[in-house]
């Protein structure tokens, strides 16, 4: 017994392995973006946790030397342990754990530096003041990457790590590795340098900090130039709205007037005729013709057409599409933003229906109306399985996830042009978007 308390003082006290593993391993449950789903899991995670822990700090205990070079030895036994927890207890992916990795350690070592050099300078010999410290600042770094850092790295949720930022990440940490820890290059060539100063623990905080600010620089470029493609996309989106507007308007115009006059030309045949099959046949034509003569009126004429357009489409594929819509409501919007805002939400509703065997459960609803000062716009379709949310919108079931959610994000832009939002939910069988615009 008397022989544990002499190694735990060591262990809290002379050699900073305790903090740098206990404050690595911690960060990275902060990064980690989505909470163990099972209690069965939740104890894998932890049982693991304790047996890195403990494993790297008795490694360090009876390998490590704090009297020579060997020091060196820490902080990559310290970011292994890290990178370990990360794979195989947040199941992170290689790259993604690589990444997050290397800011827990980078992190962690700011915290060692500065937090070592105070308690060394006060002269604390409690091992019980020196385990308080060490789990506050602990605490209060989960605290900083959970509710602030960990949401500036990620995009749209996700943490996208490409080859780029790898790289990048490695060669950070491994120039602060090898800045950080000089005296193993002096070991190498068969020298070890004298006792260092203070100003040794400074110059690390320095260069810690430098590494840091370059990180997330890099990180920030990045989610800028994400950003910027994004709305080239949705931009070109819009163009592209734009013309299938124009060419819409044109096609419906064209075929409700070929019909109309088609039907004047089938009731001139049937006076000219008599028989029981040409009337049979010129009867079956004229309903086949009403189906593109039935244009919908709301009192806006690009809400007439993109409702008129999607109709057919409906009709064609035994979709019920019933709307009830006072178009007039929605003058204030621009002609192609509400072509797109419409053709996008009925898109989605139609595609989700067609999923549906029963025809009877193939059902869009369109509503506009005034609730107050807002324009209120419903889509609701019959959905059976319910969908995944992710920052209040549904995770596409497509497979090319990147560009499916440009619908719903262009509905989103389009709305908060206007200073309104979008709501989705999803309850009974039905799925339904609303969009709410105030009226200017």
């Amino acid at each position: 017994m008397l022989e544990v308390i002499p190694m735990l003082k060591t262990i809290l006290i002379d050699g900073p392995m305790f903090f740098m593993s206990l404050c690595e391993i911690t960060l990275i449950v902060a990064f980690m973006t989505e909470k163990q789903s099972t209690k069965g899991r939740r104890v894998f995670c932890t049982a693991l946790a304790l047996f890195l822990f403990i494993t790297v700090n008795t490694v360090d205990y009876f390998v490590v030397d704090a009297s020579n070079a060997s020091t060196a030895l820490q902080a990559p036994l310290c970011f292994l342990t890290a990178f370990t927890y990360a794979v195989y207890g947040m199941e992170m992916n290689g790259k993604t754990a690589v990444y997050c990795t290397g800011w827990a350690y980078l992190l962690t070592e700011l915290a060692v530096q500065s937090v070592m050099s105070v308690l060394s300078g006060l002269r604390i010999s409690s091992p019980a003041i020196f385990l308080a410290v060490y789990l506050c600042i602990t605490a209060c770094g989960y605290c900083f990457v959970k509710k602030w850092l960990s949401g500036k790295l990620r995009f749209n949720n996700h943490y996208r790590v490409g080859r780029e930022k790898i790289l990048v990440v490695i060669l950070v940490v491994v120039v602060y590795t090898i800045l950080a820890n000089y005296q193993f290059i002096f070991w190498l060539l068969g020298s070890e340098p004298g006792n260092q100063s203070n100003i040794i623990s400074v110059f690390r905080v320095i260069v810690d900090i430098a590494c840091l600010i370059f990180l997330y620089m890099q990180n920030s470029i990045e989610k800028s130039q994400m950003t910027e493609r994004e709305l080239d996309m949705l931009q070109q989106l819009w163009y592209r709205q734009q013309e299938q507007l124009h060419i819409s308007q044109e096609n419906i115009d064209l075929i409700n007037r070929k019909c109309h006059d088609l039907k004047y030309q089938m009731a001139a045949l049937r006076k000219l005729g008599d028989g029981r099959e040409i009337n049979d046949q010129l009867m079956e034509m004229e309903q086949a013709v009403m189906i593109y003569d039935s244009v919908i009126k709301t009192g806006n004429p690009v809400l007439d057409t993109v409702l008129t357009e999607k109709s057919l489409y409906c009709e064609a594929n035994h979709i019920n599409m019933t709307c009830m819509a006072d178009g007039e409501k929605l003058d204030f919007v621009e002609k192609v933003d509400l072509y797109t805002m419409f053709g996008n939400a009925l898109d989605n509703a139609i595609e989700s229906v067609m999923h549906q065997i029963d025809v009877e459960k193939r059902v869009v609803q369109v509503a506009v109306f005034q609730e107050k000062k807002l324009v209120m716009i419903r889509v609701r379709n019959y959905c059976e399985e319910k969908p995944v949310f992710k920052n209040g919108f549904p995770v596409s079931g497509k497979e090319d996830r990147g560009y499916h959610g440009f619908g719903l994000k262009s509905i989103r832009y389009t709305a908060e042009k206007y200073g309104g939002g979008v709501v989705c939910q999803a309850a009974d069988g039905y799925f339904v978007l609303q969009i709410l615009l105030p009226i200017p």
